[in-house]
């Protein structure tokens, strides 16, 4: 009986004993754990404000591109100009940057779709053709425009609250300007395929800003006027290089191929730019980093900045 309580002493210490060592091992991983967590998140924040420095200086040099253009005095922006040239690649320390810099008056300003709180008619025809130059429903005018008025009627063919209460879960139309071009994904009719084919068209700015032509696309021509087709609007965008000093150049070269432009359907219509967007690409060891830059031209020979980190235009 005692060698049998004996036996029975040791094998609750020995039972004891691998809980205790069970238990440190649990702690000793549970603090490397927490320690290289610890770890990584700093390294990554770390790395996240050297790229945010680094394309502190992108956003500096694009500025920088701007003046000079501006400096130079001939009154247009093209895509022939220095600003609109690619950043290539350049070593930092760590890894690498590369920059872009676009126009956005070249693309069709969603706000404008709306003058003085009423649809305007010019630009819901303008943004109709873009649509049909893209292949697009043009209902997606009406859509628009309703998105962004202040009423909750729907008008034509577009969508107010009740279509969009419909929703799972539900929401309700802004009722102001477009803050972003994302906002395209909430609209009815626009799924992920149509918004990857319009978003590269389209911009979100003050809703006066005018349209350059110097950077449209071929799809921005076609939207000039009826009657321009794809051939016609590949001329005169040639090869992505138009030039033009004024307005009279383009409508005179849209009137010699034999299209009639209404008047009213010049309207905004310019060859410079106040809106750019700046992109810089920064990659730290492993880790990618992308980072947009919101600039505003103004005509005081100012600039106005808006950063942003992620998905942007």
């Amino acid at each position: 009986m005692k060698r049998s309580g004996r036996q029975s002493q040791r094998g609750a210490a020995l039972l004891l004993a691998l809980l205790v060592v069970a238990l440190a091992t649990m702690i000793a991983v549970r603090i490397f754990t927490v320690s290289t967590s610890s770890m990584a998140r700093t390294e990554s924040q770390a790395r996240l404000a050297d790229a945010a420095h680094l394309a502190k200086g992108m956003e500096d040099w694009a500025i920088v591109l701007l003046w000079r253009d501006a400096e130079s005095g001939d009154g247009i922006d093209t895509r022939s100009d220095a600003w609109a040239s690619t950043l290539p690649p350049l070593p930092v320390p760590g890894g690498v940057i590369a920059g872009k810099l676009e126009d956005l008056d070249g693309r069709f300003n969603l706000n404008s779709l709306l003058r003085n709180g009423e649809r305007d008619p010019v630009a819901m025809a303008r943004f109709a053709r873009l649509l049909a130059a893209l292949e697009l429903d043009t209902a997606l005018s009406d859509v628009a425009a309703d998105w962004i008025d202040a009423d909750a009627q729907a008008q034509g063919q577009g969508a107010e609250d009740l279509e969009y209460l419909r929703a799972d879960p539900p929401y309700r139309a802004a009722n102001r300007a477009f803050a972003h071009v994302s906002e395209l994904r909430k609209l009815k009719g626009i799924d992920d395929k149509i918004y990857a084919r319009l978003a590269p068209e389209v911009a979100a700015l003050p809703p006066e800003t005018g349209f350059n032509v110097n950077t449209a696309s071929v799809a921005g021509f076609m939207s000039l006027a009826d009657g321009i087709s794809e051939e016609l609007a590949k001329r005169l965008w040639s090869n992505g290089r138009a030039q033009y000093r004024n307005i009279a150049d383009i409508v005179d070269a849209i009137t010699q191929a034999g299209v009639v432009m209404d008047p009213a359907s010049m309207q905004d219509l310019k060859v410079s730019s106040d809106f750019f967007v700046a992109r810089a690409d920064v990659r730290l060891g492993d880790r990618d980093f992308r980072f947009y830059s919101l600039i505003q031209r103004t005509p005081a020979g100012g600039y106005v900045r808006q950063r942003v980190q992620g998905a942007f235009w």
